[in-house]
C-alpha cells in the first residue's frame, strides 16, 4: 500500500456488532427492572439498585415479585442485566485522492450523505445505517448496498456506476484493513465496497484500492471472529451506525 499522506482525505465509519433488535429488547427489560426497583422495591421491599449490581437473591426477588404484579409484568418481561453496547468503534480511513480522485469522491459524499437522493435508485446517497451484508472468514466484509441491502443494488454521485481508475487497479491487496470498491466486472463501480479482513492477492487487479485503515484494526479482527463466515452469511449483524469525514 501507499505510504501514509497528510494531504489525503480521511473519513470514519461507526460500527455495530450485534442484533439491533434484540439489543432494543433486552435494554427494554432492563429499563423496566429498574422502573419498578425505583417505583415498587426500594419504597416495599427497601431493595437497593442499580440492579445490576444487587446480590444474586435479590435481583431474583426482584424479578419474581415484578413478574406476580400484574400491573408491571403486562408491559413486558424485566431483566436485571444490561446488553452489552452494539457500538464496537470508529474504523478511521485514509483516502487515496491522488491515484482515484473519482472513487474517493464517490465515497466521502456517501459518508456525508450531502448528494441527497441517487438520481439512479432514488435511494439516499448515505452509508448510515447500511449493514456488511457479506463477511467471509479470512477475507473481507463487505458492505455499502445503499439500495437493497444485500449486495445485489448500488448507486453513486455519479447516477450509477462509473468506471475503474487505473491507479487504484494498480495497488495491491496486501494487508489487512484495505478499502476497495466491490463489483460485478470492469467498470461496474458504485457504493458497494470492502475491506480486507487479511492479505487478498487475488482481488489485485480485479478491484479500485482507495484507500486503508489507520485506525481500528481490532474492530475488523472482531469482525471476523464474531461475525464472519466462510460462506459469507453474517453470523451477526455488523451495521455502519454513522459516517462522516475528517478525524474521529
Amino acid at each position: 500500500l501507499l505510504a501514509h499522506s497528510m494531504s489525503n482525505p480521511s473519513a470514519w465509519l461507526e460500527i455495530d456488532i450485534g442484533d439491533s433488535a434484540l439489543y432494543d429488547v433486552g435494554l427494554a427489560a432492563w429499563q423496566r427492572a429498574q422502573s419498578w426497583l425505583k417505583a415498587v422495591g426500594g419504597p416495599q421491599y427497601g431493595m437497593q439498585g442499580p440492579v445490576e449490581v444487587m446480590e444474586p437473591d435479590q435481583q431474583q426477588l426482584l424479578l419474581d415479585s415484578y413478574a406476580a404484579d400484574p400491573v408491571w409484568s403486562s408491559q413486558g418481561l424485566a431483566s436485571v442485566h444490561r446488553p452489552p453496547p452494539l457500538c464496537a468503534g470508529r474504523l478511521q480511513l485514509e483516502l487515496f485522492q491522488q491515484e482515484c480522485p473519482k472513487t474517493v469522491a464517490n465515497f466521502l459524499s456517501l459518508c456525508t450523505g450531502d448528494k441527497g437522493l441517487g438520481k439512479a435508485s432514488k435511494k439516499p446517497l448515505h452509508l448510515k445505517g447500511c449493514s456488511f451484508h457479506r463477511i467471509v472468514t479470512g477475507f473481507c466484509c463487505q458492505g455499502g448496498d445503499i439500495v437493497r441491502g444485500d449486495g445485489s443494488g448500488g448507486d453513486s454521485i455519479y447516477g450509477g456506476a462509473f468506471k475503474d481508475e487505473k491507479q487504484g487497479l494498480a495497488l495491491k491487496h496486501d494487508a489487512m484493513g484495505v478499502l476497495s470498491m466491490a463489483n460485478s466486472g470492469k467498470n461496474s463501480n458504485t457504493s458497494q465496497f470492502f475491506i480486507t479482513l487479511a492479505p487478498a492477492p487475488q482481488c489485485d487487479g480485479k478491484h479500485v484500492v482507495f484507500g486503508r485503515v489507520t485506525a481500528g484494526l481490532d474492530i475488523l479482527t472482531r469482525i471476523n471472529a464474531e461475525a464472519a463466515s466462510p460462506s459469507g452469511a453474517p453470523r451477526t449483524q455488523v451495521t455502519i451506525a454513522a459516517s462522516g469525514v475528517g478525524l474521529a
